[in-house]
């Protein structure tokens, strides 16, 4: 009885210990997205910045479109399905200062009309992890988004018109595999999936104007992950 008793209690013992286990982690200190990227530039094919030269000293104007695959968070709150655009003039900096603070022209951050105040706090506190630049002029604002990546072409716009951009698609030598760029860093996130390289034509009609055809592109899924710090700057939203 004794022997059955205590094989009993070991049996319960592990239970609780795998239950455990399985139970949800505390996220509110951490964050980790993933984010699947629709961006186009002002440099020829391929951005040139990458690799500490510039093809334009004065500038690098671009959209750049970015979805959260399910499971991304910040904290506690939930980033899945969640996007957010931004339009830029990077300014002729970047080859030269590429770290922490590095002085840029302007950005305009285009949140998504389905995103709460609390998600887009979030996306501006993971923007300002990845791209820790000062922007001599910054503003934000809402519209829907609409993203598709094809395997041929990916597109995103804003519904309001002032936006667009698509990527026409590099192949191989197989003529179906996307031209890649590997073991390249993508800012200041923690991994990347490669630059898959495409002719990006896209515009802004902003406040400040640009419109390219057939210039650098590419689509990229990125993940950064971390301790979230007290003194996160966060992007407020409008």
């Amino acid at each position: 009885m004794k022997k059955t008793l205590s094989l009993a209690a070991t049996a319960l013992a592990a239970v609780i210990l795998l239950a455990a286990t399985d139970a949800p982690k505390n996220r509110s200190t951490t964050f980790d997205v993933t984010a699947d990227t629709i961006e186009s530039c002002s440099c020829p094919l391929f951005c040139s910045c990458y690799f500490g030269a510039s093809a334009d000293e004065h500038m690098c104007e671009a959209n750049n479109v970015y979805k959260f695959r399910p499971a991304s968070h910040y904290g506690n709150v939930d980033l899945s399905n969640q996007m957010v655009w931004v339009s830029l003039d990077l300014g002729g900096e970047w080859h030269h200062h590429p770290g922490p603070g590095m002085p840029t022209n302007w950005a305009v951050v285009t949140f998504d009309k389905s995103s709460s105040p609390a998600q887009r706090e979030a996306i501006g506190s993971i923007l300002n992890t990845v791209f820790p630049v000062k922007w001599g002029k910054f503003s934000t604002r809402e519209d829907s988004i609409s993203f598709s990546d094809g395997p041929k072409v990916a597109e995103a716009k804003l519904a309001s018109g002032i936006a667009s951009v698509r990527l026409d698609k590099t192949t191989g030598p197989d003529q179906k595999t996307p031209t890649a760029i590997q073991n390249l860093q993508y800012w200041f996130s923690t991994s990347n999936d490669g630059f898959h390289l495409a002719y990006g034509t896209h515009h802004f009609d902003g406040e400040k104007k640009f419109s390219y055809e057939k210039r650098n592109g590419f689509t990229i899924a990125w993940r950064s992950a971390g301790e979230i710090k007290p003194d996160a700057a966060k992007v407020a939203s409008r």
